[in-house]
């Protein structure tokens, strides 16, 4: 006899989950298909605890856009982050997503990019703020950041 009751059959949203579903908006421990939800997903839009896809949301996920306490992928929101246009508490990959230092090609400069003669910031009240702290004033423009001081330092410390 063919269960035809929809709530206990087919592992689909609005369905008692199952332990491994795959389809349209599979509901199970395992779900893989287009809009997968349970526990652990993969898919286009997966919904759950550890979600891999396109576009992930959940606690553990890696995607292109993803949404959760541990985001990797393209365009990231989260407690911890990591790709180029991450935004979260903490960013895993810091280095290819911090714009508060602008390296002007100095020969002189610092490996580590820690010389504040050097920093850039997002908006002019930063960098003014730092100048007061370096003893100068004002700041410049610097591309699309903005620099310390009325005047780009020289290289020379």
């Amino acid at each position: 006899m063919i269960d035809s009751d929809p709530k206990t059959n087919g592992g689909h949203c609005g369905t008692k989950p199952k332990k491994f579903a795959i389809g349209i908006a599979p509901l199970g421990t395992v779900s893989i298909g287009v809009v997968p939800m349970g526990v652990i997903c993969i898919g286009v839009v997966p919904m759950g605890v550890v979600s891999i896809g396109v576009v992930a949301m959940g606690v553990i996920n890696l995607s292109v856009v993803g949404m959760g306490l541990l985001a990797i992928g393209v365009n990231t929101m989260g407690v911890w982050t990591a790709g180029p246009m991450s935004m979260g508490l903490v960013q895993l990959d810091k280095s290819t997503t911090d714009h508060s230092r602008h390296n002007h090609g100095q020969p002189n400069q610092h490996q580590e990019g820690d010389d504040p003669r050097f920093m850039a910031y997002p908006t002019r009240a930063e960098a003014e703020a730092q100048a007061t702290a370096q003893g100068c004033k004002g700041a410049h423009a610097m591309g699309d950041f903005w620099m310390p001081c009325s005047e780009h330092p020289s290289s020379d410390p």
